[in-house]
């Protein structure tokens, strides 16, 4: 679906969520090389920047949540294609935080594409905090139970830590490249821009390796709980396989077919057959009791 708004020094066409036609559209009217638009299309796409004869191309990526993936909290690339007077954005999802810029942040071409970079940074910090609450929440129904679900969801949010560091370095490294191009950042206020980018990202970058440390021993401990829980499951079946051992050994000694002591007794041998297995699973509860004290 394309959005043309026409600005005072240049014209912004959103291209969000598009079909073939769209490229179609990409192709010819707007003179996009195809090799660009199989980029565009690519999910994993990597940020960077790249030169061509009429237009450069800034690829992005930014944070969504999409319950279709593997991974809900995961990221997506946003293409800048932009030259003299015109800025074309593309993503293959709707990327909503280009709603959020003001027309004031949009005087210049730089700038608004620094302001893109600069709101994509700050939605990396909230995504954060939001994957942290469900870390805190998973932990505390783990303090409770350890569930298999639980672990899942765990697991999840470490696979969109790796994203998001891949993603807030990558924007990084196009920052840096932007700041190095000739008259990007001309102005006063495309250099305090740069420079409060690049603080959001290297804080996203700084936040996202504490939680994934912080994660990283949440799991460990857990890990631990489960195989000393383990070991005390197996110790219990061992101890009572210890203990259902002696009256065993006892039936199975007089269901021999061989002469028994107190065979013609019934009664005696009944007693004497009951009070020599509780002797012997006595012994054992008293043996496996004593070393849990010890």
């Amino acid at each position: 679906m394309f959005v043309t708004e026409k600005l005072k020094t240049f014209s912004w066409v959103n291209v969000g969520n598009p079909d073939h036609e769209d490229f179609e559209k990409l192709q010819d009217d707007y003179k996009i090389d195809e090799d660009t638009i199989s980029d565009i299309l690519d999910p994993d796409e990597q940020p960077r920047i790249e030169v061509e004869d009429d237009y450069k191309v800034i690829i992005v990526r930014f944070p969504i949540v999409n319950r279709e993936t593997d991974t809900q909290w995961h990221t997506e690339p946003l293409s800048i294609i932009y030259s003299t007077n015109r800025v074309i954005t593309v993503c293959r999802k709707r990327c909503d935080l280009l709603d959020k810029i003001k027309a004031n942040e949009k005087s210049s071409r730089e700038e608004f594409i620094l302001n893109i970079i600069y709101y994509i940074a700050e939605s990396y910090l909230r995504c954060l905090k939001e994957l942290n609450k469900r870390v805190v929440a998973s932990k505390k129904n783990l303090q409770q139970q350890i569930r298999k679900t639980e672990l899942l969801a765990l697991l999840d949010v470490e696979n969109s830590y790796t994203l998001y560091m891949t993603g807030l370095k990558g924007n990084l490294s196009v920052l840096d490249k932007l700041e190095k191009v000739r008259g990007f950042a001309k102005t006063d206020e495309c250099v305090e821009l740069v420079e409060d980018s690049r603080i959001e990202l290297s804080q996203g970058i700084e936040v996202v390796t504490s939680y994934t440390k912080m994660l990283k021993s949440i799991k460990e401990t857990f890990e631990s709980v489960i195989n000393m829980d383990s070991n005390t499951y197996i110790n219990r079946l061992t101890m009572w396989n210890i203990i259902l051992m002696a009256p065993t050994l006892v039936v199975g000694y007089y269901g021999m077919n061989m002469t028994l002591p107190f065979a013609e007794e019934k009664e005696t041998a009944t007693i004497i057959f009951v009070m020599i297995m509780a002797l012997l699973v006595g012994y054992a509860l008293f043996v496996s009791v004593r070393k849990r004290i010890s």
